[in-house]
């Protein structure tokens, strides 16, 4: 005769077996779905800062119509020419290429994009000015309309780096709480890592100032 316990044993072994299971399968596919959305953020934010450098040649051919080859700095006081705004915008770029690799970017890559991007905007505001200072350019329609692409871009970059940053925040996270420190021991997860980016560079008012 079977004895009962035995059969209570086994269920209760399922049982706990089935939870146990859905737990880890349920918390490793929230760390790998969080890790995806935080890689479609960090795409996003260089595929709009990209956008906005493939604008910057055609503001660079109105500047050069107003007839003043050099532009004051606002921020800097410094003289700003064609040439230095060319390579920042290679700079700039090649630095986006680095961001497009899989993976988490490393705290000094982060630093190096804010710098360079910061930098991009500065140039394209000085741009933007020297022209508004020349009275035909400033009214003709392929400045504004120029110009609304670039304020679109800046929010949209302002935009995808908060979207980033909250994707890095609940990945995190995630890997710290209970079972995720777990899990993210068990499928080798606890070592990446996605710094977050100083968002508060990228406030449109700030980088036209």
């Amino acid at each position: 005769m079977k004895r009962p316990w035995l059969s209570v044993a086994a269920f209760c072994a399922v049982f706990f077996g089935i939870i146990i299971f859905c737990v880890i399968f349920g918390s490793y596919s929230s760390q790998y779905r969080a890790q995806n959305r935080t890689e479609a953020a960090k795409e996003q934010l260089a595929l709009d800062c990209e956008k906005r450098l493939e604008l910057l040649p055609e503001l660079v051919s109105m500047a050069r119509k107003t007839g003043a080859l050099e532009f004051i700095d606002p921020v800097n006081l410094d003289k700003v020419n064609f040439d230095q705004v060319t390579e920042t915008a290679k700079m700039a770029e090649s630095i986006l290429t680095r961001i497009h690799s899989k993976g988490p970017l490393e705290k000094e890559l982060i630093l190096d994009f804010e710098q360079s991007q910061v930098q991009v905007s500065r140039k394209i505001a000085t741009l933007i000015k020297g022209i508004k200072d020349h009275e035909t350019l400033k009214k003709s329609a392929d400045f504004i309309a120029l110009e609304k692409k670039f304020m679109e871009f800046e929010f949209a970059v302002f935009a995808d780096t908060h979207q980033y940053n909250r994707e890095a925040d609940y990945f995190n996270t995630r890997k710290e709480i209970f079972p995720g420190f777990l899990v993210a021991k068990l499928f080798d997860l606890e070592e990446i890592f996605f710094p977050e980016i100083t968002a508060d560079l990228f406030t449109p008012q700030k980088i036209r100032t």
